[in-house]
């Protein structure tokens, strides 16, 4: 069976799960860090936080935007070039 979605549909459509997914690793781990000072009594930016934190999710809405980028010339139908 062939299918008419092109080379870069695919990788647009990779990268836009791999940002989200990405985005979810941040979102636990934010979790995990609130938990850690809730629980625990332990301070929030403690060691690597202030920096993981952000990187997870520049990280994510960059991978999520090239997916973006990618499927935004995507002309709809069966017949395009």
């Amino acid at each position: 069976m062939r299918h008419n979605m092109k080379k870069h549909e695919h990788i647009g459509l990779l990268l836009i799960f791999l940002g989200t997914t990405w985005f979810g690793f941040a979102l636990y781990g934010t979790l995990l860090a609130a938990n850690r000072m809730l629980v625990q009594n332990m301070p929030l930016i403690a060691g690597k936080e202030l920096l993981l934190f952000p990187m997870f999710y520049g990280i994510s809405a960059v991978i999520f935007m090239m997916g973006i980028i990618e499927l935004r010339e995507l002309k709809p139908g069966k017949n395009r070039d």
